[in-house]
C-alpha cells in the first residue's frame, strides 16, 4: 500500500466557497475563506509519522469537480479524509463522494465535523458510499485510523471512529477522550497550501489561523461547537503561540485570526500572551482579530489587546433583547446592556467591533426581531453580520426543534444560515427571512456606515478594497 492520504475541503455544484471549520458552517460572503485549519492539523500529524498528505480546498483554489477529481486520481491515495457541514453534507457526502469512489472505487473516504460527529451512525446509515466517521476532535483520530489502515490492522480498536464492518453493519467505537496538551498537537502545515489563496478583505493580504485555546464552558442553547472541541477550557503554552507566530511570519503571513471560540474567558492568561508579544517585539509585526464574549472584556485588557497588534474583535450579540438571550441560555452576565458596554469600551480602544446576531429563536416576535436590527444599528460597529437561527446538530435546539416540529427529521440540508429554517407558531420562516434582509439594508444602507467602514483604511489601495468588498457583499445579498 502507498503511504498517501488527501485531505479535501470538498467543491459543490454551484462553485460557492465554503468555511467548514468547527462551527463555522457557511458560505463565504465576503471574500475570506478560512484557511483549512483542521485539515492542515491533520495533515502535520501524518506528515510526522512519515506520511505524503496533499490538501486540496476546492473553493479557494477554484479547483471544480473534474479538477478535484483527475488530481485525486493522479495521487492516488489510500485515504481520503473529507470536511462536512451540516449545509453541505448531500453535496459532500453523496453529489462528491459518489464521483470520488467512481473514481476510485476502493478509497476508504473518511469525514469529519460537527454533524457527522453528533450524529455519526444516522451519517453512515444514509450516506452508503461513506466508509467512516471521525467523530469530535479529529487529529488523533485521523491519524490513528491512517496508521491502522495502512498497517492493515482491524478499525475496533480506534477510539472516535464510526465505520463500517466487514459485513457491512455500522460500528460505532468509544469516544475518544480530547487531547490534554493541545500543544503537543502541533502546529497546522500550511506549506500544503497557498496562502495567498487566502486573502483579507479590504487589506488584500494573506492571513492564517492560529489556535488559541479549545473547549468553552458556556451552553449557549444554539452552539454546537463542544462536540467539536468540549466544554473544559484547554490552553496552548503562550511560547508554543509565540513560535508559531513566528513561523508564520517566515512564510510571509503577518495577519491572523486568533482561532477558538473567545478569546478572552481567562483573563490572567490572556494578559500574559499580550505582554510576551510585546516582550518579543511581535505586536509592531502583525496585525490580528479576535472572537469573543460581551462580558469577558473590560478597558484595560481591551487598550492592550490593541497595542498588541488587535484591530477587530468579534462579538456574539445574538439578539437584541434580553428575554429572547435568557431562552437561548446565553448565560453569564450577557445583557444587551452589557453589550453596549463592550462594543463601547472596544470602540474606544481604538478596536473595530464585528457583530454577530442571530434571528428567528423560538420565542421571538416580529417585535424583537425588530429589537435586534434597531440594537445592532445603535451600536459602534463597523461590520454586522445577521444570521438565520440554525438548529445544528449537536446543539440543544436541534433536538428541541425536533421533538416540537419546528424543523423535519429528515431535512439536514436546509439548515444554513443564510435561510430560516425553523417554523413556530409565532414566526414563519418567511417573517424572518424578510427581516434579515431589513437588517442588512438597515444597516448597511445608511452612508455614515460606510464612513467607519472606510476609516479601516490606511491607503487609497485600502480604499479600493472597502469599494470592492462592499460591492461583492452587495451582490451576494441581492442573491439570497
Amino acid at each position: 500500500m502507498n503511504n498517501r492520504v488527501l485531505l479535501i475541503n470538498p467543491p459543490v455544484a454551484d462553485n460557492k466557497v465554503w468555511v467548514r471549520e468547527g462551527r463555522c458552517q457557511q458560505w463565504d460572503i465576503w471574500g475570506a475563506p478560512f484557511p483549512p485549519f483542521s485539515l492542515a492539523m491533520i495533515s502535520r500529524q501524518m506528515t510526522n509519522a512519515g506520511r505524503d498528505t496533499r490538501i486540496i480546498d476546492a473553493g479557494p483554489q477554484h479547483k471544480t469537480l473534474d479538477d478535484v477529481l483527475n488530481e485525486a486520481k493522479k495521487y492516488d491515495p489510500y485515504l481520503v479524509i473529507l470536511a462536512t457541514t451540516s449545509p453541505t453534507l448531500y453535496s459532500d457526502l453523496s453529489w462528491f463522494t459518489t464521483a470520488l469512489k467512481r473514481t476510485l472505487p476502493s478509497i476508504f473516504i473518511a469525514a469529519i465535523g460537527i454533524h457527522v460527529s453528533s450524529y455519526p451512525k444516522e451519517t453512515l446509515v444514509r450516506f452508503g458510499l461513506l466508509d467512516g466517521v471521525i467523530i469530535g476532535e479529529p487529529e488523533l483520530t485521523a491519524f490513528e485510523l491512517s496508521s491502522v489502515l495502512y498497517a492493515g490492522n482491524d478499525l475496533d480498536n480506534v477510539p472516535g471512529l464510526g465505520f463500517r464492518g466487514s459485513n457491512g453493519e455500522i460500528r460505532i467505537n468509544p469516544s475518544r477522550k480530547f487531547a490534554p496538551e493541545i500543544d503537543l498537537l502541533g502546529v497546522p502545515e500550511w506549506e500544503k497550501i497557498s496562502v495567498t489563496d487566502y486573502m483579507l478583505p479590504i487589506f488584500n493580504r494573506p492571513f492564517l489561523l492560529i489556535g488559541f485555546s479549545r473547549g468553552c464552558p458556556h451552553k449557549c442553547r444554539f452552539c454546537a461547537a463542544h462536540v467539536y472541541n468540549g466544554r473544559l477550557l484547554r490552553r496552548r503554552s503562550v511560547p508554543a503561540i509565540i513560535q508559531e507566530i513566528k513561523r508564520n511570519l517566515q512564510l510571509g503571513v503577518s495577519d491572523f485570526l486568533f482561532w477558538n471560540e473567545h478569546m478572552t474567558i481567562d483573563r490572567s492568561y490572556l494578559m500574559d500572551f499580550l505582554d510576551a508579544l510585546v516582550e518579543n517585539n511581535l505586536h509592531n509585526k502583525i496585525k490580528w482579530v479576535c472572537n469573543s464574549r460581551v462580558d469577558s472584556v473590560d478597558q484595560e485588557m481591551l487598550h492592550q489587546m490593541h497595542e498588541a497588534g488587535c484591530w477587530q474583535i468579534a462579538y456574539g450579540f445574538e439578539f437584541g433583547d434580553d428575554e429572547t438571550l435568557r431562552l437561548a441560555n446565553k448565560g453569564g452576565r450577557a445583557s444587551v446592556q452589557q453589550g453596549r458596554v463592550a462594543a463601547e469600551m472596544a470602540d474606544r480602544a481604538g478596536i473595530f467591533v464585528d457583530g454577530h446576531f442571530m434571528m428567528g429563536y423560538p420565542g421571538e416576535t416580529v417585535k424583537s426581531l425588530k429589537d435586534t436590527i434597531a440594537f445592532a444599528c445603535s451600536l459602534p460597529l463597523t461590520f454586522a453580520h445577521f444570521y438565520a437561527t440554525v438548529p445544528f446538530p449537536g446543539s440543544d435546539l436541534y433536538e428541541e426543534a425536533l421533538e416540537k416540529g419546528w424543523i423535519c427529521e429528515d431535512d439536514w440540508g436546509s439548515l444554513t444560515q443564510d435561510v430560516s429554517a425553523i417554523k413556530t407558531e409565532v414566526l414563519s420562516t418567511d417573517d424572518v427571512n424578510d427581516h434579515i434582509r431589513r437588517a442588512y439594508i438597515r444597516f448597511y444602507g445608511n452612508p455614515v456606515q460606510w464612513l467607519k467602514i472606510l476609516s479601516i483604511a490606511k491607503s487609497m489601495k485600502d480604499v479600493f478594497g472597502v469599494i470592492g468588498t462592499g460591492i461583492k457583499f452587495s451582490t451576494s445579498m441581492i442573491r439570497r
